[in-house]
């Protein structure tokens, strides 16, 4: 078989199409055309045009990574999952990891430091939140161990209060109480340890006091008046208390209110 002509391609001009014996064969980057020498009149194997072809998915596979690493930096697991996505095949994905790490485009260590200081500056996750994506990422518990020392606990503290802060302000109707038990479900869950939620949680709450408790409940507790006005005195005074504990508010301090400020359910004459 004979190379009988060899064309550029017209969308993309650093690729090649090959023509054997008059027939359009296969294409190629314009790497692997120099490297192996292609050129019209050469003559060519079946098995020479296998190698070619498995360089080039190599090339391309290879051009794809380089891209896909521009727009950030990557874990190895994140490229050869990619790589998948591609359509690549397992040798081919084997040999571009390979090159990409000659090359120093993959280093899981520094990818992981880089990532975990990106978090702590960039987001308020806690540190298990952190682990966790780390691991998605393909990262060794070794090397997570490692990098997750950068998140200091003044530096968790810090982050835990300023995402707190942000759930204080979505239920600036709620108890104390209540609001203190909503701020550290969420930390847990935002992935910080309990021992920091809790104090966390104590830490803004504190910032709260009595008259602002005050002003919460007197909200609360003429909401619930108006919501339970439909029923008699005695069923509309147990149905606003329910609702009023059930916001955090303890039934000592309810009762106390009413007290105070003579809020009576009985009927009028």
């Amino acid at each position: 078989m004979k190379i009988t002509s060899i064309s550029v391609q017209q969308k993309n001009k650093e690729r090649y199409n090959i023509f054997v014996d008059e027939k359009y064969n296969f294409s190629v980057d314009e790497e692997v055309l120099a490297r192996f020498q292609l050129m019209k009149g050469k003559q060519i194997t079946e098995a020479e045009i296998e190698e070619i072809k498995q360089a080039d998915m190599v090339r391309k596979g290879l051009n794809k990574a380089i891209n896909f690493l521009s727009h950030r930096v990557r874990s190895e697991k994140e490229i050869r999952d990619y790589l998948r996505k591609q359509e690549m095949e397992p040798f081919a994905i084997d040999t571009i990891l390979q090159k990409l790490a000659d090359m120093d485009y993959i280093n899981d260590a520094e990818f992981a430091e880089l990532f975990t200081k990106t978090q702590i500056k960039t987001t308020l996750k806690g540190p298990r939140t952190i682990e966790r994506e780390l691991v998605e990422k393909g990262l060794t518990r070794e090397t997570i161990s490692q990098v997750i020392l950068e998140y200091s606990e003044e530096a968790q503290i810090e982050n835990a209060e300023k995402q707190a802060r942000k759930i204080m302000r979505r239920n600036n109707k709620s108890a104390k109480k209540t609001l203190q038990q909503k701020i550290i479900t969420d930390l847990i869950q935002k992935g910080y340890t309990t021992e920091i939620a809790k104090l966390s949680a104590t830490n803004v709450t504190s910032e709260l006091d009595a008259a602002d408790e005050v002003e919460i409940l007197q909200k609360q507790l003429e909401k619930a008046i108006r919501k339970n006005k439909r029923y008699k005195p005695s069923i509309a005074k147990q149905k606003t208390i329910t609702s009023l504990m059930q916001k955090g508010f303890s039934y000592d301090t309810i009762q106390s209110y009413l007290t105070e400020n003579e809020i009576s359910f009985e009927e009028e004459e």
